[in-house]
């Protein structure tokens, strides 16, 4: 079998997914790679940078102090994933953070801060329902949706306060119930060391498989929560180098390209 001699034009799109390294639990097949998932469709670019830095020795012959050979320092490899489609893991990864699942349940005497009437006010959690507001008093008193408060935006807990009662006395007390949530506690991980499978095809149909099994992927740029088009989350950073795959005939020290273009016998 040979290779074909058709050269490639590579416009590529296809699936990405992201998975966590971990030399213990993964295969080396696939890079040591586990919990893999989809980051979507809406993916905009994916780039893998590589470099090299080298130094030279200069001849003393000549007089001249000519370039007499060049010597390499060391390689590196730098990776960027531009998407515009994402789940809470990912951006949890941007954010130094994990998305955790937060099961519905209920909350009972919230406590609210000192308000006058006009003043917006959040509960913790969001999606609420089922909301009730009373005083201190010793007999509390019901605030009256409408009448004392208005709802604003449910799904994000914000609400309104209208007018006190005559008499009341501070704090204000909250019991509501809440649906099921997605909380990532941004800056409260460490970067966790990830890679990347892309399962590519151009216009011409030629396929080309990369895993890139650890990189230190982090978000770079910034993230726009507020914009007339959709925001991208960047994640880049280098890729790094795998102890365990460095006798493997397939991986290099960094990444694994796999192309299919056809293959004449």
């Amino acid at each position: 079998m040979t290779l074909a001699s058709t050269s490639m034009i590579w416009n590529g799109q296809g699936p990405v997914h992201i998975g966590t390294y971990d030399p213990v639990n993964g295969r080396a097949e696939m890079g040591f790679l586990t919990n893999l998932y989809s980051v979507g469709c809406g993916n905009r670019t994916l780039t893998a940078t590589p470099a090299r830095e080298t130094t030279t020795i200069n001849e003393s012959c000549s007089g001249q102090r000519l370039t007499l050979k060049e010597m390499e320092k060391s390689k590196s490899l730098t990776v960027g994933l531009e998407m515009v489609q994402f789940d809470g893991r990912t951006l949890a990864q941007a954010f130094y953070g994990a998305a955790v699942v937060k099961a519905a349940g209920t909350v009972t005497e919230e406590l609210l801060a000192e308000m006058q009437p006009g003043d917006y006010f959040f509960l913790k959690n969001p999606r609420s329902s089922s909301v009730v507001i009373e005083d201190s008093t010793g007999v509390p008193i019901t605030y009256v949706q409408g009448t004392h408060y208005e709802v604003s935006d449910a799904d994000h807990s914000r609400y309104r306060l209208l007018a006190h009662p005559a008499t009341h006395v501070e704090p204000l007390k909250v019991d509501y119930s809440y649906a099921g949530f997605v909380n990532i506690a941004a800056f409260s991980k460490s970067n966790v060391e990830k890679g990347i499978i892309f399962s590519g095809v151009n216009g011409d149909g030629q396929k080309v498989r990369v895993i890139i099994p650890r990189i230190s992927l982090a978000m770079t740029g910034d993230f726009g929560w507020i914009s007339d088009e959709a925001s991208s989350l960047t994640l880049g950073g280098p890729a790094l180098y795998v102890p365990g795959l460095q006798t493997d005939p397939e991986f290099g020290p960094f990444m694994r390209i796999d192309t299919m273009p056809d293959l004449p016998v």
